[in-house]
């Protein structure tokens, strides 16, 4: 099979609970309304979506040699996507366990598991490239122990080589619990398109206003494209040349926030992978995140192409 994206990062077996009011006290009983397996992490959410979206993409992760392993692996058949997960003997699938309150705001519980031993290596760009691959998407940044540590250096050195084979390069992030913010900074002139959330994003620029924080990030390095992602209040789509986007987010119920993120990169890097303008790339990133919420899990909202460009011409820019 041809490829055109390759979504590299955390791969996560999420049980998701909800909805969760309170917890109880130790040993003791609380009800839910449902608790549902789904695929998780948001190399593999990015990369089905990718894949939903008649994107030809390839999802490079590590998993375990055990149950939830066994699931990841046949939710990437499931959507579409090309599995190249590697099996670890040594460590567990990474899973979360997440918490819906009635609002669809979540809470997480995470263990990191096999992700931890993904490492540059384990990406073979020279054989992808042959197939067609031209994008490289890193997903978890911050959480993934042997591409972030020390300062970054691995996922530099991935993304520099990358880059000399001609892929455009993409990078997601996750809340830096250690707070080492500072270490996504050797890898940002390395990378083309960033898409991080404005709450992480302040922390790794200093900075609170959405178009400071893009300037901010473009000193940092950022090559060309910094797509802020802002929960209800859109996001800021910004060319490092200045040309400037704030679009609205579409008013829909919301169930569970779950994968909401990684559903925005998605249809923002099916847009630029067909050439979209800056607009309208913005548009299906924002289209995409809004039709991930209306569902529980990170892909059981996600439908197609020909859905994602219907809802994104009714995403509006704000004045």
């Amino acid at each position: 099979m041809k490829l055109e994206a390759v979504s590299v990062g955390i791969v996560v077996a999420d049980a998701i609970a909800r909805v969760v009011i309170g917890t109880p006290e130790k040993g003791k009983l609380a009800l839910v309304d449902e608790i549902l397996l789904c695929s998780g992490g948001s190399a593999a959410s990015t990369g089905y979506a990718l894949a939903r979206f008649a994107v030809p993409t390839a999802v490079i992760g590590r998993i375990g040699a055990d149950g939830f392993g066994d699931f990841l692996v046949s939710e990437t058949t499931r959507h579409g996507a090309e599995s190249h997960f590697i099996r670890d003997a040594n460590a567990r699938t990474s899973a979360t366990q997440v918490l819906v309150d009635e609002t669809g705001e979540r809470t997480f519980l995470h263990a990191i598991g096999a992700n931890a031993n993904l490492c540059p290596e384990d990406v073979p760009l020279e054989a992808l490239q042959a197939r067609g691959a031209r994008l490289l998407h890193l997903a978890g940044f911050y959480a993934l122990t042997k591409m972030d540590n020390p300062n970054g250096e691995p996922a530099k050195e991935l993304f520099a080589r990358a880059k000399k084979l001609g892929f455009t390069t993409s990078l997601d992030n996750v809340w830096d619990a250690t707070g080492q913010w500072s270490r996504i900074k050797n890898v940002l002139p390395y990378t083309d398109i960033f898409c991080p959330s404005i709450h992480d994003a302040a922390q790794i620029t200093g900075q609170s206003e959405p178009l400071e924080i893009a300037k901010a990030l473009f000193e940092m390095g950022v090559q060309k494209i910094v797509a802020l992602k802002i929960g209800e209040a859109g996001s800021l789509i910004c060319y490092r040349q200045g040309q400037t986007h704030r679009l609205e987010s579409l008013p829909v119920q919301a169930v569970d926030g779950t994968g909401s993120g990684d559903a925005f990169i998605a249809g923002f890097l099916a847009g630029f992978l067909r050439n979209q303008n800056l607009l309208r790339c913005g548009q299906l990133g924002n289209a995409a995140g809004a039709m991930c919420v209306q569902a529980i899990g990170a892909m059981t909202g996600i439908t197609d192409w020909a859905n994602l460009e219907q809802m994104a011409d009714t995403v509006k820019e704000k004045s």
